[in-house]
């Protein structure tokens, strides 16, 4: 899908599923950093009453009070925390953690491309990393398809008489 070509400027659901299946679990490798921020920046969602529509938050949303997720993926951010922070580990420069595409929208829309913590800018880091996930098969698909037709060299004149029905 090309933005810019396209007048809709929203996918079709059709469009969504294709380019990352729910059920598919993807592989998200974090910095310590990265971990962390994002840990610092979810909120425990609780239903009310045992109604999903009907949620609230521990801490209050304010501007800067963060996501509301649902207990999964605290405990998935929880866990990352405790192996990326773990001072015995022979390696704790970065840790794996398994996220759905659900999980990953959610990540995507914590991931200030602005912030910078300790030199490296988080955010933005945070963001490839969720869209390679979501989307680079798509992704390479179009751009080898668009490397393909940009070879293609026809006549204009000579297109009418081509038959194109395939028989």
């Amino acid at each position: 899908m090309n933005i810019n070509e396209d007048s809709d400027f929203y996918p079709d659901p059709d469009h969504l599923s294709r380019s990352c299946d729910e059920d598919e679990l993807k592989n998200l490798l974090l910095t310590r950093d990265e971990v962390l921020y994002i840990d610092d920046q979810l909120t425990m969602m609780i239903e009310r009453d045992g109604r999903s529509d009907n949620f609230s938050t521990v801490r209050p949303i304010l501007a800067n009070a963060g996501l509301p997720a649902p207990v999964e993926l605290l405990d998935k951010i929880g866990m990352a925390v405790l192996q990326i922070t773990d001072e015995s580990a022979e390696d704790n420069s970065s840790v794996t953690v398994v996220v759905t595409a659900t999980d990953l929208y959610m990540l995507r829309e914590i991931a200030k491309s602005t912030v910078k913590i300790n030199g490296h800018f988080v955010g933005f880091e945070l963001k490839k990393k969720i869209y390679k996930l979501l989307y680079e098969s798509e992704y390479r698909l179009e751009k080898s398809l668009t490397r393909l037709l940009a070879d293609v060299d026809m006549d204009p004149s000579t297109a009418e008489t081509l038959d194109w029905s395939g028989e």
